[in-house]
């Protein structure tokens, strides 16, 4: 199974860069997984609103296979606990996906049509985190959901 984290905007912060990285390098030794940054349209084009979503669903749209899992990152989703997190990946596997390819939105989030197409729509909790936190607390959860699937210490 390949593991695809997909996000708009780039990671300003270097410290959040080197967290996200870091958990990314950790689940390469257990999945495949990559991630893929895209561009802010609303800072590179001006772009507002419906107008700036539907690009940015665009951008989405050309790097996600056809047959990917799509996983959408957003506030009102099913909240799962790490162990639960880590069967859902299981079921996943058994069920034979491929793809599961994880969006997080830029500041206006993710447009609905994308979003209700989603084969999941994940929260990570009640608070709101900025997207760049956002980020980290997605790879680290991966990891943490494998590390579970492998029976690896990390978790305990």
């Amino acid at each position: 199974m390949r593991i695809k984290i997909c996000w708009v905007g780039k990671t300003q912060n270097a410290s959040i860069r080197s967290l996200v990285s870091l958990y990314v390098a950790r689940v390469q030794h257990l999945a495949s997984i990559e991630t893929v940054e895209l561009p802010d349209l609303s800072r590179r084009r001006g772009l507002k609103g419906a107008v700036l979503l539907a690009a940015e669903g665009a951008e989405l749209a050309r790097v996600i296979g056809p047959e990917s899992r799509r996983v959408v990152l957003d506030e009102r989703g099913r909240q799962f606990s790490s162990q639960e997190f880590a069967r859902w990946f299981a079921a996943e596997q058994l069920r034979g996906t491929r793809e599961i390819v994880f969006i997080i939105g830029g500041p206006e989030g993710v447009a609905r049509d994308f979003s209700e197409r989603a084969h999941l729509r994940l929260s990570l909790g009640r608070m709101t985190w900025p997207h760049e936190l956002a980020r980290v607390l997605l790879a680290e959860q991966i990891y943490r959901a494998w590390s579970i699937l492998r029976n690896l210490p990390y978790h305990k």
